[in-house]
């Protein structure tokens, strides 16, 4: 048993030095489920760290032609976090929390099928109720050669529900869109979508 715990000790001690051995600034590049990433760390001692991370970068236009008629559009994902990391055993595992200043927003135009039978025409748009939402992640930094580390993180973004707006582009018919049932429970459906899960693959060079 003194063998073992002395094994262990050494192992974590190793752990740690490596970890900071490597270096205080770091900066990465990835991918997530908001779009590209790019990101630089200060490993401030063994248990904490901060990051800056870019998120998304991604602002594409669509359309697409459907029975309903053809809808056009864009999307834009992305924003910036500012995280503080803690590493429970001064080693590679990760806990992160922090905010996340919002650019996310969905816009689309086109007609809105309403209960009574009209179709007016409408601009929709769709982003967070929170611009600044709370971020809590969980990562895991695995060195794979020397100063370079490949990071997966999930975690989840607090929204405080998707704002989910109609805007008709003919005047009288805003009134009609807003009574519209379909409408009603869409923007409720929405409002309750206070979480969105978020998942991040990192290649970061330690300096």
């Amino acid at each position: 048993m003194k063998n073992f715990l002395a094994i262990a000790t050494l192992a974590l001690c190793a752990n740690a030095a490596s970890a900071q051995d490597a270096g205080d600034i770091s900066a990465g590049v990835g991918f997530s489920s908001l779009g590209g990433n790019l990101e630089a760390a200060y490993r401030i001692d063994p248990s904490f760290g901060v990051r800056g991370v870019f998120i998304g970068g991604i602002d594409e236009s669509y359309e697409e032609t459907d029975d309903e008629g053809t809808f056009a559009g864009s999307i834009e994902l992305g924003g910036l976090a500012i995280m503080g990391d803690y590493y429970p055993n001064q080693g590679d595992w990760r806990i992160s929390g922090g905010l996340l200043f919002s650019n996310n927003e969905i816009k689309a135009s086109g007609e809105v099928e309403l209960e009574d039978g009209g179709t007016p025409e409408a601009e929709l748009s769709v982003k967070f109720e929170n611009e600044i939402a709370p971020m809590i992640t969980t990562g895991y930094e695995w060195g794979f050669a020397d100063g370079w580390t490949l990071t997966p993180e999930a975690g989840l973004i607090l929204t405080g529900g998707l704002a989910l707006d109609y805007t008709a582009t003919a005047s009288g018919a805003q009134d009609a869109i807003d009574d519209d049932p379909d409408v009603q429970d869409a923007k409720s459906d929405a409002e309750d979508i206070v979480v969105l899960p978020y998942l991040a693959f990192t290649v970061s060079y330690q300096f």
